[in-house]
């Protein structure tokens, strides 16, 4: 019972907000253009770039994995060399973290993104 009134008081309300109108009487469509696909992006010269798999992990020098995130799958990052084994891993112009290849030479260790190197 006491969901009802409240679920009755709650639309009741909503509606003497936008002057008694409905929200889809009342709502004005974005004039921004939506693209169909969004556009590949153009990584810099400098970076290696790499496809995520269906796992979310990207393969290292043929034998390793480093795993980003499954949400990634199937598109395409970009590794920055900062020198002594250190990779920055970027999607598009977005900094996802680092990771350490002298840590990954061990086949039975997943390998993940750190956020700082400290």
């Amino acid at each position: 019972m006491e969901m009802c009134s409240w679920l009755s008081s709650a639309n009741k309300s909503s509606h003497e907000a936008l002057g008694m109108e409905t929200p889809a009487s009342i709502h004005d469509f974005s004039n921004r253009p939506f693209p169909e696909r969004i556009p590949k992006f153009a990584y810099e010269s400098n970076m290696k770039i790499m496809k995520v798999t269906q796992n979310g992990a990207v393969r290292w020098k043929s034998y390793h994995w480093v795993y980003l995130t499954a949400a990634l799958k199937g598109k395409y990052v970009a590794i920055q060399d900062m020198g002594k084994g250190i990779w920055k891993v970027f999607y598009r112009n977005v900094f996802l973290g680092f990771f350490n290849e002298s840590n990954i030479r061990n086949k039975q260790v997943s390998i993940r993104l750190s956020q700082n190197m400290v």
